[in-house]
């Protein structure tokens, strides 16, 4: 085993641990004599790594020739670096390569004093309470102040939602898994958990960062050909495709491919965020910016001095932030700015929903209906040329009735196709011959029997 000593950011920061430890040791090496906390040496037969500072081609390969000479020492060896003892990428790369143990520096004299030290320190406290914290595995994690089991209970269940439960960590310098960090471990003000960095292929878990990278990956220079061919408009027809492949997932509450479908509509929103980088239109952070701006902005209700205490009221103010925002001049011109790319029945619902707020409304349901009726009744009687015309006028005027009755028409008729898919499916199968040698009444009968199934 090879014991590491943190120095801290000056002198005086090595703990009593650490400095006992040195004093046991055979072998002595120190990172660099380059800074202030060397002078605990003074006086004292250590070798320092700068010769190998000289010699390296970049700092991977100044790591790399660090852990060489550690691991050909034999008998106890202690190696010493600037900071916690934790954040140091070489120590990150000999804890790969061997078991270590770590006597940290006190971390709060690291944090306190400013030093960007190459790692992130965070408490357990601010761990557990800020639900949005993520970090960037190219980077070590160092959390403080996990000072007793059920501290550690919260940390550990944290860190499987982060790096997974199969991640290997060091407690206070003792290696174990995530899974493990907790078993028959006492816990104090002094513990501390650091979580090495981890290989971009071997991560047990990925976040939105990670999602990023990949795509620069593809689109770069040795990536996929196919990726890089694309272009906004190769691959607009995916993301609806995608969308839709999440609303069945949503429909038939299929938990696992909801998870599968919302990563696929995700690729698609960073794929074109990669794309517009390439292009110089725009980036990742130009969409997530403008997209929190667009969030804090509609809602004043949260973020200002307006009052919505129902969900009404919420909906109604986000429609006036958005129509400040979007620079209405009347209900035309919202009408006219309505996407013409969505769905007819999807735009046809929107449109009337601006409509009812400009006053133009039916006086309830029944009126509507009442509507509907008429215009199938002109649909029927219409001559050939008008029969598109009026087709669309009883789609529109059966839009309504829906409207009125809070059900979204997209997804009550994709609803009412794959029930019919489905009794279709039924009928056929228990056809005692081809479908189209069946009379009317029979199938009658066997439509009866499906939806006595359903």
């Amino acid at each position: 085993m090879i014991e590491v000593v943190g120095l801290g950011c000056r002198k005086g920061q090595i703990t009593l641990e650490g400095a006992e430890a040195i004093g046991k040791a055979k072998h002595v090496f120190v990172k660099t004599a380059k800074t202030d906390t060397f002078k605990y040496f003074e006086g004292r037969e250590v070798v320092t790594m700068d010769d190998i500072y000289d010699s390296a081609e970049d700092f991977d390969d100044l790591d790399e020739k660090i852990v060489e000479r550690l691991l050909s020492q034999k008998g106890k060896t202690v190696y010493c670096v600037n900071g916690s003892g934790y954040d140091d990428k070489s120590v990150a790369l000999l804890s790969s390569r061997a078991d270590i143990k770590v006597y940290p520096s006190v971390s709060r004299a690291v944090t306190a004093a400013g030093f960007s030290t190459g790692a992130v320190f965070l408490s357990a406290y601010d761990l557990i309470s800020d639900r949005s914290f993520d970090f960037d595995g190219n980077l070590p994690l160092v959390v403080t102040d996990v000072d007793d089991k059920y501290m550690a209970s919260e940390v550990k269940l944290r860190l499987i939602d982060l790096v997974g439960e199969e991640q290997e960590i060091y407690v206070s310098g003792k290696k174990t898994t995530v899974a493990e960090m907790d078993f028959g471990r006492k816990f104090d003000y002094a513990t501390t958990v650091y979580c090495p960095p981890r290989e971009y292929l071997k991560k047990n878990r990925y976040n939105f960062c990670d999602v990023v990278e990949l795509l620069y990956r593809l689109r770069g220079e040795n990536g996929c050909p196919w990726d890089r061919a694309q272009t906004h408009e190769s691959i607009r027809a995916n993301m609806i495709e995608e969308a839709y492949e999440l609303v069945d997932a949503i429909n038939n509450n299929d938990i696992d491919n909801m998870t599968e479908e919302t990563g696929d509509v995700l690729l698609q929103a960073v794929f074109h965020c990669v794309i517009g980088e390439d292009t110089g239109e725009y980036g990742v952070r130009d969409v997530t910016t403008a997209l929190c701006k667009k969030l804090i902005g509609r809602h004043e209700h949260v973020f200002g001095d307006v009052v919505a205490n129902t969900a009404e009221e919420g909906l109604a103010a986000w429609d006036r932030a958005k129509g400040k925002e979007k620079h209405y001049t009347s209900f035309t011109d919202k009408m006219d700015k309505t996407s013409h790319s969505l769905p007819a029945l999807t735009r046809a619902y929107k449109i009337q929903k601006t409509a009812a707020k400009a006053g133009m409304d039916f006086d309830g349901v029944k009126a509507a209906a009442e509507k509907l009726t008429e215009e199938i009744e002109e649909f029927l009687s219409a001559t050939p040329e008008k029969r598109e015309e009026e087709g669309g006028d009883v789609l529109f005027a059966a839009v309504n009735v829906l409207r009125l009755l809070k059900v979204e028409p997209e997804v009550a008729l994709v609803a009412a196709v794959e029930k019919f898919c489905k009794r279709f499916s039924y009928v056929e199968a228990h056809c005692a011959k081809p479908m189209n040698e069946c009379t009317a009444e029979e199938l009658d009968e066997l439509w009866r029997k499906a939806k006595n199934e359903d």
